[in-house]
């Protein structure tokens, strides 16, 4: 009879043994899976900020070509220029008498 009572009383206690190894393993999975997962987000991080300062130099290059146009056009387009190219490559000339002209 001592020999059963020792046999009910281990196997609860076997059962509460084996709930916290499978708690502990789960536990140990999670953390497991929760460092992988840091280490990629933090890989993935690195890339697009990588990304970001490409882009930003592209921007940066596009900005000052867009200045650099915007200067050239405002050359091209002053009222001096438009002139000259008139008188030269037109062969334009600005009329002697101004007059109404009447449909």
């Amino acid at each position: 009879m001592a020999k059963s009572r020792a046999r009910s009383n281990q196997q609860p206690l076997n059962l509460v043994a084996l709930a916290w190894c499978a708690l502990f393993a789960v536990l140990l999975g999670v953390i497991v899976y929760s460092g992988l997962r840091t280490v990629a987000v933090a890989h993935e991080m690195r890339g697009l900020y990588g990304s970001l300062t490409q882009v930003q130099r592209e921007q940066d290059r596009l900005l000052e070509e867009h200045s650099r146009l915007m200067l050239e056009r405002g050359t091209l387009g002053s009222m001096q220029n438009i002139e000259v190219v008139a008188q030269t490559q037109l062969g334009m000339e600005f009329p002697e008498q101004l007059g109404e002209i009447l449909e």
